[in-house]
């Protein structure tokens, strides 16, 4: 049973917006009631498949398209585990060894500190939220109980956007839901043409969008509408 802080989140973010404006609209009371400087959403369609859905600002939504490129990062450790990730010091050694490009890559942003909630619903892992901040330091453990009650209203407005009905799917849940669909169709593609799994073609995607300094949904899109090959043919 959602608690009432969950409701009345849900509720603001009804009464607030539509679509994903309203897992925006959730991010949005997220930062200013943690007292974080950003808040991002990702959602997973699979094992390393990632997409962004919401965030609160460009630093956000660089967290988010980072560890989508990169694979790696407080998020998609989140997803893997089902459980919080907690870094009140990015900069410490310890961390970049555990994310060996992610951890420089968000230092030069700017983040100091990154917190990470998964969106589980039972068993299942939708994706996570993410916070960060510009000053390093922890998140309180009230804080934290807190956060996890945002991410639970994302995950209640998520499966409601899930559900519903097929004819407003596409109007409704908005270009992080539609990515994940370009970048699955992609991943096929390039499946048959390196000859690989599905593992190692999202990984050549998500190192191609990362040499090119592009969205991974980018180069999916170039990849079905055929005008990138990432076998070395010529298109």
């Amino acid at each position: 049973m959602p608690s009432s802080r969950v409701r009345q989140v849900v509720r603001s973010a009804e009464l607030a917006a539509e679509g994903t404006a309203r897992v925006a609209h959730v991010c949005g009371l997220a930062a200013e009631a943690l007292r974080v400087d950003g808040v991002g959403v990702s959602v997973t369609s699979g094992p390393g498949r990632h997409n962004r859905v919401a965030a609160t600002d460009v630093v956000s939504g660089r967290i988010e398209d980072l560890q989508v490129l990169l694979g790696q990062g407080p998020c998609v450790d989140a997803v893997s585990t089902g459980a919080p990730v907690l870094v009140d010091d990015i900069t410490r050694p310890e961390v970049a060894d555990r994310w060996p490009v992610f951890a420089p890559e968000a230092e030069a942003i700017g983040v100091r500190a990154s917190f990470a909630l998964p969106l589980v619903v039972g068993g299942l892992r939708l994706g996570a939220m993410d916070l960060y901040r510009r000053q390093v330091g922890p998140l309180r453990d009230t804080d934290v109980a807190e956060a996890q009650d945002y991410a639970t209203a994302v995950v209640e407005l998520l499966l409601h956007l899930q559900n519903a009905l097929p004819e407003t799917v596409r109007t409704t849940l908005g270009p992080g839901w539609a990515a994940t669909s370009v970048v699955h169709q992609a991943t096929g593609m390039v499946m048959v043409q390196l000859g690989t799994d599905g593992t190692s073609a999202f990984a050549a995607l998500r190192a191609r969008a990362f040499q090119e300094g592009r969205t991974l949904q980018d180069v999916a899109h170039d990849v079905l509408q055929r005008r990138t090959r990432l076998d070395g043919e010529e298109v």
